[in-house]
């Protein structure tokens, strides 16, 4: 998720008018500023889990998790002339998966959003099957209706819990991404429903549903004060997981393989450099980010 929020506006307006009483104004306008950014809001709604708010301009499709405060935060970004593009860098870093493991013929999106890395893999990668499992039936219905994500011959959509999906039987997968592995509770819902995601049985169940060779890609925040927390729990399931930086936000890429060590950074570049050559419409470099790996 990457957390572009209007948070920021406001404290800069706030402190622009002082300690006053004239703070009440930065209030008023702080939705007329996110209007001019982001266009005018043409969706909202709330569900049992979130409060979602969806904004458009010059053809880009935003969907925003709004929290208590009333600050939002976009997770997903659909430019509606090129859907298959994607928007977001910290959705690009998390196919830094792509340098351990190409093909992936199985795909698991934990968390949907917007859809765009559905949308993203069904053009770039069409060999692929897709899965996505999403907890929020309202955000599967706008992802559907606003993003044209659905299910279709290599795409399948699940309503469900990620904690309870793997109850029934599932093939193994090439790669699991966990885009909602932080969403912060008070923006996705009940607390529960994000901290099970984070503990080590979890974690050791979606391992053994990978391949051999298999990875896991988590989007984690910064800033977020149990980032470290989560952090040892990935290491106490994947011993040597690989962090990616992720240039210009709060976000950061960690790529954790079901076995083995990670080739050097360099040998990443390279590997990157190859697959930059045989895919050239991906939308970003691999070896850039390759680049971007954290030591």
């Amino acid at each position: 998720m990457a957390w572009l929020t209007s948070r920021t506006l406001f404290l800069l307006l706030t402190l622009l008018l002082g300690l006053t009483g004239l703070a009440q104004i930065a209030v008023q306008v702080r939705r007329p500023a996110v209007d001019e950014a982001y266009g005018k809001v043409i969706f909202e709604t709330k569900s049992d889990f979130s409060r979602i708010r969806l904004r458009e301009k010059d053809r880009v499709r935003r969907l925003f998790f709004v929290d208590d405060s009333g600050a939002e935060h976009c997770q997903s970004a659909i430019d509606l002339a090129t859907p298959a593009t994607l928007q977001h860098g910290y959705a690009k870093r998390m196919f830094a998966s792509l340098l351990f493991r190409e093909p992936q013929e199985r795909i698991l999106l934990v968390g949907l959003g917007g859809g765009g890395m559905v949308r993203f893999l069904g053009e770039r990668f069409p060999a692929t099957f897709v899965e996505a499992v999403e907890i929020d039936p309202v955000v599967v219905s706008i992802a559907s209706e606003y993003f044209g994500v659905r299910d279709g011959p290599r795409a399948k959509i699940h309503t469900a819990d990620a904690f309870t999906f793997f109850d029934s039987p599932r093939d193994p997968y090439d790669a699991i991404y966990l885009d909602a592995f932080l969403r912060a509770p008070e923006i996705s819902g009940p607390g529960t429903a994000t901290e099970r995601l984070k503990t080590e049985a979890f974690l050791q169940t979606l391992r053994s549903h990978l391949k051999p060779g298999g990875l896991i890609a988590f989007n984690l925040i910064r800033t977020d004060p149990h980032t470290d927390r989560d952090l040892a729990s990935i290491r106490a399931v994947f011993p040597e997981p690989i962090r990616f930086d992720v240039p210009g936000t709060g976000n950061l890429v960690v790529i954790a393989l079901r076995e083995g060590k990670s080739p050097t950074r360099e040998e990443l570049i390279r590997r990157g450099e190859t697959l930059d050559a045989e895919n050239p419409d991906l939308g970003f470099s691999l070896a850039e980010i390759a680049g971007n790996r954290i030591e």
